[in-house]
């Protein structure tokens, strides 16, 4: 199997139009990143998380290769489905975590353990 391209590595566009364009394909990346990240750490196959989240194999095969815009109900799902809670919030003082306050403010929402 090919190695994931981190998004983070590719280097920024300088021009206004292309920068949005290229953090709106970031946001995805991350997404796409998280829905594999999440399905490998909790040892499910893509047929056996869409079954939790209640959609197809290959719904989840696209969320996995960037065909899909993130909705919120989409990361509920998907937290669910892993045993996970949904973090969505705005401002500084979400968490004492600064990576949740870092990924918050960037426009993402963030999946950790519940409890």
């Amino acid at each position: 199997m090919a190695e994931r391209t981190n998004w983070k590595d590719i280097k920024k566009p300088r021009s206004e139009m292309a920068r949005r364009a290229f953090e709106d394909e970031a946001r995805i990346s991350e997404f796409r990143e998280l829905v594999h990240r999440l399905r490998a750490e909790a040892g499910l196959t893509q047929a056996e998380m869409a079954e939790r989240m209640g959609t197809t194999q290959s719904a989840v095969a696209r969320m996995e290769g960037g065909g899909t815009r993130p909705t919120l109900e989409t990361l509920e799902k998907l937290a669910g489905a892993v045993g996970q809670e949904l973090v969505v919030g705005v401002g500084e003082n979400l968490s004492e975590n600064r990576s949740i306050i870092k990924l918050v403010r960037d426009g993402h929402a963030v999946v950790r353990k519940a409890g």
